[in-house]
């Protein structure tokens, strides 16, 4: 099966699963304009990766049971058995670990072996991509598809990324929660400290 196969056959809220694939895009495309580190993702199979991995994120819901495992382990479980047809064998362990690490923990040799096995350039496409994902999946933790543009801004003197956000979903505190933990894997890559705002 390919990556919208496994989607469809698998995916337990299709439009967050959309939505968050559009957010991580969003995001990116933002992003690649203030740090150039992103610059070197910025290609078609790349993108890609990014696009899957957000597109499939919460695919380890419907696998909790078979695998014993929480969503981002049993997705990234799924993903290491069954690999999508429509990516090489090197890109599938990156697509598990972008899965995997869409929320919890970080990336860390010693409790991930695949993550382990990445060679030093896809681990750290791991890291920035995963970290993007992680965030984006953040901002529609309601699933109820609110944003739709994202402006940032950075202040490299104070080292502040600021993500202002259409409609402004931080005024809910649930939410509000939600970003200030989604957000520590992205300060951690980035080197950043990240703030919330709205348009």
């Amino acid at each position: 099966m390919n990556s919208k196969e496994i989607l469809k056959k698998y995916g337990a809220d299709i439009t967050h699963s959309k939505q968050t694939a559009k957010l991580s895009l969003l995001l990116f495309d933002k992003l690649k304009e203030e740090f150039a580190v992103l610059k070197k993702y910025d290609n078609k199979r790349d993108l890609d990766l990014l696009y899957k991995g957000a597109l499939l994120h919460d695919i380890g819901i419907k696998f909790e049971e078979t695998y014993g495992l929480p969503h981002h382990k049993a997705g990234a479980r799924y993903i290491t058995d069954n690999p999508p047809d429509d990516i090489d064998e090197e890109d599938s362990g990156v697509l598990a670990c972008l899965i995997r690490y869409h929320r919890k923990s970080l990336p860390d040799d010693n409790k991930y072996k695949l993550y382990k096995t990445l060679s030093q350039t896809n681990k750290a496409k791991v890291n920035y991509l995963g970290a993007i994902i992680r965030l984006a999946d953040g901002l529609d933790n309601m699933h109820l598809n609110l944003v739709n543009d994202i402006d940032i801004k950075f202040d490299n003197k104070l080292n502040v990324l600021t993500l202002n956000i259409s409609n402004n979903i931080m005024l809910n505190t649930s939410i509000r929660d939600v970003l200030d933990k989604k957000k520590k894997f992205f300060e951690k890559v980035f080197l950043v400290r990240v703030q919330f705002g709205s348009l």
